[in-house]
């Protein structure tokens, strides 16, 4: 018996050395994530040494902190506090248990908290419970803050935008073209050029981290995003993150801090296919202090960005730079309707020139960054107004962007819950900006020289005054173009190519009171290529854009049906049709005023279109049912549908290739069939037209009254 009990002694004795050998390994690891603020890997290692040890009260300490900081397990640190208030009587605790209250939401009782400690200390501060103070008195307005807003909580849709672009990593500072075709953001992890890097930028697994990068993903026909790629042109061992990019997607802003850099902000130009190696900018906007997210102005005229430089109200303020003669101007500080004695940071500047977002610790923030909105009127800025609860939270809500409709924001943050995959994650919010929405005119399209795409020069003229905004480049490898025109104004679009006489269209936008998307695309020809396309002037969409009574939204160049949109369907007639189209039983043409530009989406409308012309027929014209619409069309399986025989496959000049099956003389007909292959399981299928073989939308049919007046 006692060689049993000296036995059970000595494993006793054994295994309470190798736990505490164990837990000095764990706690040093802790002690490092805790030090590097990775609070998510610092808490599940204080948690495993809290659970072993649970009287060790820096255990507790560092627990509870990690909680404050890791948005998945906040609520815990009211928990941990509490129960240390109930032993350690110190009013430093009632700072942390503030801040736990703070961030859970329980505004009242995080006041008290923070008032119980300020009082504590007296009017006799020490030095190193200054900034203590200074936070508390911040976190009591912040709290106020919140209780407001909670009462005038704003009714907004926001998701996690998911996969494949957020992952169990770091993704994070999304920046978008103006028509939310193109998406790039900053990435941490696994992928990250180098691997595992020192301080040094020297490979090291046991101790380094993973460095920012610049990846890209780009927008389905399907509207998902597409597997997002790093930028291999933008990407180095060092942290290389995207903070802007020009609203037509040509110009990318990028931040850039290594061993010897603290962070500059430099710039890329899409050249064809592929990133130029980005270029500092100059030393007007670049300053040996950190200057580290910026914002572009549609007409590449003003430069937007945070800068910790000295002088300024805060420790970060907003700056605006104009170009002068080429090249950035002195920066010149917001001012006081913008910046406050905190920090300000991540301006995004729409498209129309006058709404500014950031983000800020100030203004009307509950905790931490919350992005806040301004409107420029009689060229100063309004009292800066809070995107509101839930946008944001009392965690860190920033780098916001939105399209240029105004309808969709994105933004990211790490925030607990709302279907987060990692430590920082990409989110979409809608609507994108609270009360009245931009106004402006997005024109699009491509540029083609002998019917081939090309590089182009763009400039837009005001007639009043002959002021030229741009220059704008049309991709030298797709021929596309982006560019926003702002109301107000009359306008001259004059577009450039090298070699040959520049054509010219005119545009008036004065009197525009809402958004609009105005699809164009221009085509210029050699001596050697004979002409047979009669162009649709810029004027004449606009024209028949804004003669309609419905929204501008309405009338886009998408074809949709029931939810389904086809992105490139509107492709512009390109001569004169001269089919006569009367209805089969030869009655008068009926008169599609009624619906003109307005959604197929709507039943009612649809409905209505198949009453006036379901029974529309002529020679040359005949209707299909498009089953699907993708640029790589190897991902498209249609087998499900073999019972209606072999599609037709086109692949047309935009790149888009287009799937149809059947054909059917009138659009009743075709509606019939589009059902039974609904039915099949293609819940994407919508009808389209064909006159003499050119392709049109129902839309386009209508806007002419089925042809019975020709395009011209």
């Amino acid at each position: 018996m006692r060689k049993i009990k000296f036995l059970l002694s000595v494993l006793i004795c054994f295994v309470s050395a190798t736990i505490v050998a164990q837990n000095k390994d764990v706690k040093a690891e802790a002690a490092y994530y805790f030090d590097q603020k990775d609070f998510k890997k610092a808490y599940e290692l204080y948690d495993k040494l809290y659970t072993q040890v649970p009287k060790n009260l820096e255990y507790k300490f560092r627990l509870g902190y990690s909680a404050l900081f890791y948005p998945e397990k906040k609520a815990r640190a009211i928990e941990l506090f509490e129960d240390i208030k109930r032993t350690d009587k110190s009013p430093d605790i009632d700072y942390y248990l503030a801040k736990s209250y703070h961030v859970n939401y329980k505004f009242d009782e995080a006041i008290a908290s923070y008032e119980t400690f300020i009082a504590a200390k007296g009017d006799k501060i020490n030095e190193e419970d200054v900034a203590f103070i200074e936070d508390s008195k911040l976190g009591i307005q912040n709290c106020n803050n919140g209780k407001e807003l909670i009462s005038k909580k704003v009714v907004a849709d926001i998701q996690n935008i998911s996969s494949p672009i957020n992952t169990a990593e770091t993704e994070g500072v999304p920046v978008i073209s103006a028509d939310e075709s193109i998406m790039i953001y900053t990435y941490i992890g696994t992928k990250s050029t180098g691997g595992l890097l020192n301080d040094f930028l020297k490979p090291d697994k046991e101790e380094g981290t993973y460095h920012e990068d610049i990846f890209i993903s780009t927008r389905g026909n399907d509207s998902t995003w597409n597997v997002p790629v790093g930028i291999s042109s933008l990407n180095s061992d060092a942290n290389d993150a995207a903070v802007a990019l020009s609203p037509d997607g040509q110009i990318l802003f990028t931040f850039v801090s290594d061993v010897k850099n603290p962070g500059d902000l430099y710039m890329s130009t899409y050249n064809g296919a592929e990133w130029s190696k980005p270029e500092k900018l100059n030393s007007n906007v670049n300053s040996e202090y950190w200057e580290g997210s910026c914002s572009i102005t549609s007409d590449g005229r003003y430069l937007y960005f945070a800068s910790e430089r000295p002088g300024g109200l805060g420790e970060r303020d907003l700056y605006v730079s104009e170009k002068i003669n080429g090249d950035w101007g002195p920066a010149v500080n917001l001012g006081p309707s913008i910046n406050t004695k905190y920090n300000e940071d991540a301006p995004f500047i729409h498209p129309d020139g006058i709404t500014l977002f950031f983000s800020s610790e100030g203004h009307k923030s509950i905790g931490g960054y919350d992005i806040m909105y301004s409107i420029k009127k009689e060229n100063s800025w309004v009292e800066p107004m809070s995107m509101g609860i839930p946008l944001n939270t009392t965690e860190d809500d920033r780098y916001y962007v939105i399209n240029a409709k105004g309808d969709v924001g994105y933004f990211s943050s790490n925030r607990g819950g709302a279907g987060g995959k990692g430590q920082q994650d990409i989110y979409m919010v809608t609507p994108g900006i609270l009360g009245e929405k931009p106004v402006l005119a997005l024109l699009k399209g491509s540029v083609y020289i002998d019917d081939k795409p090309t590089e182009a020069t763009i400039e837009i003229v005001k007639k009043e005054t002959n002021e030229v905004i741009g220059p704008y480049y049309a991709n030298s490898k797709t021929g596309k173009y982006l560019m926003a025109i702002t109301p107000g104004s009359g306008y001259k679009v004059k577009i450039t190519v090298q070699g040959m006489d520049p054509i010219e269209e005119e545009i008036d936008v004065e009197k525009l009171q809402k958004f609009v998307e105005i699809k164009k695309d221009f085509y210029l020809y050699t001596a050697e290529f004979e002409n047979k396309k009669n162009q649709v002037s810029v004027k004449s969409i606009l024209d028949s854009l804004m003669n309609t009574t419905a929204s501008a939204d309405n009338f886009k160049n998408d074809a949709k049906v029931n939810n389904v949109t086809d992105a490139n369907t509107n492709v512009t007639p390109t001569e004169p049709i001269k089919t006569t189209v009367t209805p089969c039983g030869g009655s008068p043409i009926p008169d599609f005023s009624e619906i003109k530009g307005k959604s197929l989406n709507d039943a009612a409308v649809y409905q209505k279109l198949m009453s006036l012309g379901g029974s529309m027929c002529a020679e040359g014209l005949i209707f299909k049912v498009q089953i699907a619409a993708y640029r790589n069309p190897e991902n498209y399986k249609y087998s499900h549908l073999k019972q209606f025989g072999a599609p037709e496959i086109v692949n047309y000049p935009d790149g888009i290739t287009r799937f149809t099956q059947l054909s059917f003389s009138t659009l009743k007909e075709a509606e019939v069939a589009r059902q039974k292959i609904i039915g099949k399981g293609q819940k994407d299928a919508w009808l389209v037209a064909f006159i003499d073989g050119k392709r049109f939308t129902l839309e386009e049919l209508i806007m002419v009254n089925f042809n019975g007046k020709a395009i011209n």
